[in-house]
């Protein structure tokens, strides 16, 4: 008689379980984090022997947790990446009097990219993650004429020379620190590396021309796979459902 309540007891224990899961991930909130970063872009492979500056830039992410309680992330990752420029002064007689110009070339790389994070819960200083990303480069030069005849610059014309995409792929890791609890601020250390399809771009000349009539004589078209090694340091705000509730909740109190 005794062995036939064992299954139900067992029944009832997992039935108290389960619902005990279910009542703490009914409580557990779901993230939203905001993300702002400065990044060094540095080629890669064969993307370095054809593109021999390094890169600076900025992005931002937004990231929100898949599923309260779970380690999965899904969002935006958006990018550019300064490469090379190149500038040309000159002096233009308009209608009588002289105009000063400048010429400025700019290589450029803006990156697109979806971006699946797995970050484990921790309760200490630190929290490590590992990226998933795929999307895009778009690698473009741009030049823009300038008068610098007037106390403030003025932007005459803007072209876009070059322009090409590739797609992208890759795998970051990083690790966050957290800065400050009300609200909750974290400092951000991150490492991607994303190889790339080929694209066609701007480098500069291995041999500089004798005299530059424009910023893109000193510049060549080529094209390589665009293989990338990213560091990017940043700030991440980072907010609960509950801290967007209690914002939508008006202060009755004056």
């Amino acid at each position: 008689m005794k062995q036939s309540y064992v299954p139900f007891f067992v029944l009832l224990t997992s039935f108290c379980c389960f619902k005990a899961a279910a009542q703490d991930e009914a409580e557990w909130p779901r993230y939203l984090q905001l993300n702002g970063y400065l990044q060094g872009g540095f080629p890669m492979e064969a993307f370095a022997d054809k593109q021999e500056k390094d890169g600076l830039g900025f992005g931002a992410q937004l990231l929100l947790q898949a599923q309260p309680g779970k380690p999965f992330f899904v969002g935006l990752d958006g990018s550019i990446l300064y490469l090379d420029r190149e500038k040309l002064r000159y002096t233009a007689i308009e209608d009588g009097q002289s105009v000063d110009y400048r010429l400025v070339s700019k290589s450029n790389i803006f990156l697109a990219h979806g971006l699946l994070r797995i970050k484990p819960f921790t309760n200490g200083w630190a929290q490590p993650y590992a990226d998933g990303l795929a999307g895009l480069k778009k690698l473009y030069t741009r030049t823009r004429l300038i008068d610098e005849t007037g106390q403030e610059e003025e932007v005459v014309e803007t072209d876009t020379d070059l322009s090409d995409s590739a797609f992208s792929y890759g795998l970051g890791a990083g690790v966050q620190f957290y800065l400050s609890d009300n609200p909750t601020i974290l400092g951000d250390i991150r490492a991607v590396y994303l190889p790339g399809e080929n694209a066609t771009y701007h480098t500069r000349s291995a041999e500089e021309p004798s005299t530059i009539q424009d910023p893109l004589d000193v510049f060549e078209i080529v094209s390589s796979p665009t293989t990338l090694l990213l560091i990017q340091v940043g700030v991440t705000l980072q907010l609960s459902g509950r801290d967007l509730e209690k914002a939508a909740i008006p202060d009755d109190d004056f």
